[in-house]
């Protein structure tokens, strides 16, 4: 069976409950230290927020390219400004596509992106003579 003892722990052995308490606090405090270190997780920053400024009358669709995964970010209606926020990642690279309703696309160079950092992408009424966004051929366009 089982029996209870009254055994005294020997002085080299005794633990206060206060030195328990110290003793978790300081284990939770290294471990939220390293998950903090090791990145936390796939987002570690604030997103990033790409603003488009659709100055062409045509609806714009953008999207994103980031580690060669294509994701739609959404509509832009012709004359309007949007933005959109996207996750963050550690050595973000990303360029943007841009394709335009009754036809027509752009391609932006890449971007090394910071967190929270902010891109606008102005879009000229006439796309060939758009500054950062170069116009794609009819083969390009249907990648």
């Amino acid at each position: 069976g089982f029996q209870l003892t009254s055994r005294r722990p020997s002085p080299n052995v005794q633990v206060t409950m206060r030195q328990i308490r110290r003793w978790a606090v300081l284990m939770a405090s290294v471990g939220a230290a390293a998950c903090a270190s090791a990145g936390g997780g796939p987002q570690s920053g604030p997103p990033i927020v790409i603003e488009v400024q659709n100055n062409n009358f045509r609806d714009a669709t953008v999207y994103i390219v980031r580690d060669g995964e294509r994701q739609r970010l959404g509509v832009v209606i012709g004359k309007t400004d949007e933005s959109f926020p996207f996750p963050w990642r550690p050595n973000m690279v990303i360029r943007l596509e841009v394709r335009f309703l009754g036809g027509g696309a752009c391609v932006t160079p890449d971007y090394g992106m910071d967190p929270g950092q902010r891109h606008i992408l102005d879009l000229h009424p006439d796309i060939r003579l758009n500054t950062d966004c170069r116009p794609v051929s009819g083969r390009e366009q249907q990648r």
